[in-house]
């Protein structure tokens, strides 16, 4: 998110008019809510691959997920070994 908002803010300092910079912000920002670590729709078939995706982009680590069971564990381990 600390990215995403020193992007904002170079996007809203360029030069040109200020209600230019406002439709662009908004249109990014609409672009980055569909981002996995912004929001994401979930799927019980897809759920694993999520997690893992979630671990391996830093969005949650791997002690987060103390309290699921082993085989999530060991299959989150499988998909970021690869």
């Amino acid at each position: 998110m600390e990215r995403l908002t020193k992007e904002y803010i170079a996007l809203l300092s360029g030069p040109g008019n200020a209600s230019d910079h406002f439709w662009k912000l908004e249109k990014r920002i609409k672009q980055d809510k569909k981002n996995p670590g912004v929001l994401i729709e979930m799927r019980k078939s897809s759920a694993i691959w999520d997690i893992a995706a979630f671990v391996g982009r830093g969005i949650i680590t791997m002690d987060e997920l103390d309290g699921f069971s082993e085989d999530l564990l060991d299959a989150v381990k499988l998909i970021l070994s690869r």
